[in-house]
């Protein structure tokens, strides 16, 4: 009698262990996505197969790439000096310097919009080379060589 009971006890225990797993697993089916009949008639689009060592050197350069920007901004002996309208987030103008002498040798000059060229001047050793003036649309209006 008492096996009969340990048997029953087991049995009942093994049905509703199986139940909770079907559960489970049907669960599961319902949560993935459905993929439609159109999917499968699509092409697949041919994507060329890189190696991880190509991905991981390809990676490796762009952040070299950024660093070297990064340092020659910071290393610049004399930096480009950009100044900007009473909000402070408009550009007027830049000024940019030759390295060897801190002399300027060009300008660019802004509309009052902070982002639209108006004027580049163009200098060699102090002296004005060349004026380029712009149009509010970004064309050229007139150069002028001195």
């Amino acid at each position: 009698m008492k096996k009969n009971k340990k048997f029953i006890f087991i049995v009942w225990g093994l049905f509703i262990s199986v139940s909770v797993i079907g559960l489970l697993i049907l669960l599961l089916l319902f949560l993935q996505p459905k993929q439609s009949q159109q999917s499968f008639n699509q092409p697949v689009e041919a994507k060329p197969i890189q190696s991880f060592s190509q991905q991981e050197q390809e990676t490796y350069n762009a952040i070299l790439n950024k660093i070297d920007k990064e340092v020659d901004k910071l290393t610049l002996k004399y930096p480009h000096k950009i100044y900007y309208q009473d909000d402070g987030k408009k550009i007027t103008n830049i000024h940019e310097f030759n390295q060897n002498t801190g002399i300027m040798n060009k300008s660019t000059h802004f509309y009052e919009d902070g982002k639209t060229i108006k004027e580049i001047n163009e200098y060699n050793d102090s002296k004005l080379l060349k004026s380029t003036y712009y149009n509010p649309d970004g064309t050229i209006k007139k150069v002028k060589t001195y």
